[in-house]
């Protein structure tokens, strides 16, 4: 059955003219897959970089180079987040 509003009538030439509401389109299926990636996207990218920067911390404590390791371990992690990153919007695109 079609539903009508009183928006929906028109007066057009001392006749009504009834218009149908548009009817809704059925969403589309998401994949669970890509939802969790999704989901998860801000660990993908902050993880390695935060793992880079602790590994380059305690390399610099060690053998006592100040600001080496730690510039290297941010190297690394903003590269593998790149990578995940990468990762992700594929996988997300190939399940669309």
């Amino acid at each position: 059955m079609v539903k009508y509003l009183r928006s929906n009538v028109k007066k057009i030439n001392s006749a009504f003219v009834i218009e149908p509401l548009e009817q809704k389109k059925p969403h589309k299926k998401v994949n669970p897959a890509s939802l969790t990636d999704s989901l998860n996207i801000g660990m993908y990218l902050v993880a390695p970089l935060l793992c880079g920067v602790l590994l380059g911390i305690l390399l610099d404590n060690k053998f006592g180079t100040k600001p080496v390791f730690v510039l290297i371990g941010i190297f690394f992690g903003v590269l593998g987040s790149f990578f995940n990153l990468i990762k992700v919007v594929k996988s997300i695109s190939d399940n669309a």
